[in-house]
C-alpha cells in the first residue's frame, strides 16, 4: 500500500468543546482524539497515502458535502461524538454506510450496542460470558434486589470513564441513591449499577477478523492506595496527569500472568469481542478475580494514541503504528 499514492483516504475525527452534559472536565476526553488524528497523519504520511482531515462539525449537510468533494476510498474513522453527545458516535457509520464509503473500525450497530452497557451485559449474560451482576436504573425509584454490595455506579451510555470517580463505588442504600441521582442530572441518562469486583484489572486488546488477534495483554497495577480505597481506573487516572488517582495507576505490558490464566482471559476477551458484533480492533477490559475473568466492558474503536493501553499492547506485539493503519485500512478495503 505504501506504493499507492492515489489512493485517497480521510481521516473524520469530532470537535471538541464543551460537552452537551456532565461536567465541565469532560472535555479532556475528547480533546484526545487530537493526538489521535496527528498519529494517524503521521502513519499515512510514512505510508505515502494521499489523505485529508475531515472535522465533524454541527452541520452534517457540511460534513456529506465535504465527503463528496474529496470522495475518499476509504475513511479512517475517529469520531467519538457527535454534537458533544458520545451516544451519538454511532451516527457517523451509519451516513458513510449510506453514502457507501468503506470505514475503519466496528460497524453502526456494534458502536450502538457496546455504548449502551446494560444491552451489551445482556449479551454478554446470554453468552455465558462472566459480566458484574448489575441492574439499569431508569427513574431513580426501582428497588434494586439481588446485589451485594460495594457496588459500582457509572451511566448507562458514556464511554473513557465519564463520570467514574471515586464516589461511583457506593457500600450502602444512602450513597447508592445519591450516585444514581448525580448520574440522572448530570448525564441526563440511567445509571448502570453493578457488583463492584475486587481484582487484577487487564486490558485485552484485539487486532482483526479472519482470524482476530490477541495482542499482548496488559495490566494496571494500583500504587499507593489504602485497603478501603476502590481500585478504579477513573476519569482522572485517565485524562488528568497531575492527579493522585494519574500516579497512582501503572501500566504493564504484557501482564504477568500465568499460561493458563492468560489464555482464559484472552479466549473470554475473543469471545466477547465477536459476540458484540466487534471488528478491526478493539479494547475489552476484565477484572480477574479467583480465576475468573469478569468483563467489565467491551471498547470499539478504542483511543489508539501513542502511548495508551491499546498502542502498548501494539509495541509488545512488535507492530509498527503505520503498519497497524496499513492493515486498519485493509480490513475496510477488504469489505468492498
Amino acid at each position: 500500500m505504501g506504493e499507492q499514492p492515489t489512493l485517497k483516504v480521510a481521516i473524520i475525527f469530532n470537535a471538541t468543546g464543551q460537552p452537551a452534559k456532565g461536567e465541565a472536565i469532560d472535555r479532556l476526553a475528547e480533546a484526545g482524539v487530537i493526538d489521535e488524528v496527528k498519529a494517524v497523519e503521521r502513519a499515512l504520511r510514512q505510508l505515502n497515502i494521499q489523505f485529508r482531515t475531515i472535522l465533524v462539525k454541527n452541520n452534517i449537510v457540511d460534513l456529506v458535502s465535504e465527503l463528496r468533494t474529496y470522495d475518499p476510498r476509504v475513511v479512517i474513522n475517529l469520531c467519538e461524538s457527535v454534537f458533544g453527545e458520545s451516544h451519538l458516535e454511532m451516527s457517523i457509520p451509519c451516513l458513510l454506510e449510506l453514502l457507501r464509503i468503506p470505514y475503519t473500525g466496528s460497524s453502526s450497530l456494534s458502536l450502538g450496542l457496546c455504548q449502551n452497557k446494560g444491552l451489551a451485559k445482556d449479551v454478554l449474560t446470554a453468552h455465558g460470558i462472566p459480566t458484574p451482576k448489575y441492574r439499569v436504573i431508569f427513574s431513580g425509584e426501582e428497588e434494586i434486589s439481588g446485589l451485594s454490595y460495594p457496588l459500582m455506579v457509572k451511566p448507562l451510555r458514556e464511554d473513557a470513564s465519564i463520570g467514574i470517580s471515586e464516589e461511583s463505588v457506593v457500600r450502602e442504600d444512602v450513597e447508592l441513591r445519591t450516585r444514581v441521582k448525580y448520574i440522572r442530572e448530570n448525564y441526563h441518562q440511567p445509571a448502570l449499577v453493578e457488583e463492584y469486583i475486587e481484582g487484577r484489572e487487564l486490558n485485552v486488546a484485539i487486532l482483526g477478523n479472519d482470524p482476530p488477534q490477541v495482542l499482548p495483554i496488559s495490566e494496571i497495577l494500583f500504587l499507593n492506595m489504602g485497603a478501603d480505597q476502590p481500585k478504579l481506573v477513573n476519569y482522572q487516572a485517565k485524562w488528568v496527569e497531575e492527579s493522585d488517582a494519574y500516579k497512582s495507576t501503572k501500566p504493564v505490558c504484557p501482564a504477568p500472568l500465568a499460561p493458563h490464566l492468560r489464555d482464559l482471559v484472552a479466549s473470554t476477551a475473543l469471545k466477547a469481542y465477536k459476540v458484540l458484533g466487534c471488528r478491526d480492533y478493539a479494547r475489552i477490559d476484565i477484572r480477574l478475580r479467583d480465576g475468573v475473568p469478569y468483563v467489565l466492558e467491551a471498547n470499539p474503536n478504542p483511543d489508539i494514541s501513542p502511548g495508551v493501553g491499546f498502542h502498548r499492547s501494539l509495541k509488545a506485539a512488535g507492530i509498527a503504528y503505520e503498519d497497524f493503519i496499513r492493515r486498519l485500512i485493509n480490513f475496510a478495503l477488504n469489505r468492498v
